[in-house]
């Protein structure tokens, strides 16, 4: 057989094996490809997946049992049973911001594990998020959050403004929003910086605080408020007003992939009902947080 036949066979003989190449190389990224739920599939499979936050005290957490507890655990629990479904609880670390969060989570998946959530629990209600995550419908606002203060009175009194930390030291989780006001030039001519104390996480800010290293600490007030539930030394909690804060205050909600719109609305209608029956506030109060009249619109 001469070298120009034997090429033309050889040719004839690779096409089809590239082609199966490329038909095997599709079917295993469309195996592995993360994909919405509509309404009619998450009910007739019975199932529903509900993500939450590993590690995230009062909202979600593992307890001494080690089953995972808190707020949004229990939100996504009636969620289910409202629907007539399993919950799939899904739960993960959380990424470097909210959108990765949203990406790994919402609409794509982690490199290493590619599933989505159907709903994502304790997403913030924000235009300008919304924008950055067209792929993510963020609804159902459930919440409403607030930066606070919580302080010893009896190391800075019962002052309820950020006064007394201009000599007093007061403690911040470290790369928060508290974290990043306090450290600000411009908080107070940033006569703040210097009493700061950042811990690595809020739970050992709060040990700080009753070890006496720190007068009182900063952060979202539903954490504050579930740290403090059942202690017997009193602390005073208050929301006043931080000049320069862009955002003191952010409504707290849920996230659902943008293809699947029916769910969205479905969940949003069933945490309107748990909004307005009160057995959301019932809820937050069971771990110790107030749920604000003014949110209950």
């Amino acid at each position: 057989m001469n070298s120009s036949l034997r090429k033309v066979k050889e040719m004839q003989a690779g096409v089809p094996l590239l082609a199966f190449f490329f038909i095997a190389l599709s079917l295993c990224l469309t195996a592995g490809k993360a994909s919405a739920r509509p309404l009619d599939d998450v009910l007739e499979s019975k199932y529903i997946r509900i993500f939450v936050y590993e590690n995230f005290p009062p909202y979600s957490y593992m307890d001494k049992n080690k089953k995972m507890v808190g707020v949004d655990v229990e939100i996504a629990k009636r969620l289910a049973e409202m629907l007539g479904v399993r919950l799939d609880l899904f739960v993960r670390g959380a990424d470097e911001t909210v959108d990765d969060d949203l990406r790994n989570n919402v609409w794509k998946g982690h490199y290493i594990d590619s599933r989505i959530a159907d709903v994502m629990m304790h997403v913030p209600v924000d235009d300008e998020l919304r924008r950055r995550n067209q792929l993510t419908v963020i609804t159902g606002r459930y919440y409403t959050e607030r930066m606070s203060l919580l302080s010893d009175p009896k190391k800075v009194g019962r002052s309820e403004t950020l006064a007394p930390f201009l000599q007093a030291k007061i403690g911040v989780e470290l790369d928060t929003l508290a974290d990043f006001y306090l450290s600000s030039p411009t908080t107070l001519g940033g006569r703040l910086r210097a009493n700061a104390v950042r811990y690595k996480d809020f739970a050992n800010a709060m040990k700080g605080l009753r070890a006496g290293e720190v007068a009182g600490l900063m952060g979202p007030r539903g954490q504050l408020e579930a740290s403090v539930k059942g202690l017997k030394k009193e602390y005073l909690i208050s929301s006043p007003p931080f000049p320069g804060m862009s955002k003191p205050q952010w409504d707290i909600g849920v996230a659902i992939n943008h293809d699947s719109r029916d769910l969205a609305y479905e969940i949003g209608d069933k945490l309107l009902e748990l909004r307005k029956s009160g057995e959301l506030k019932k809820i937050f109060n069971k771990y110790g947080l107030s749920y604000y009249k003014d949110f209950l619109d």
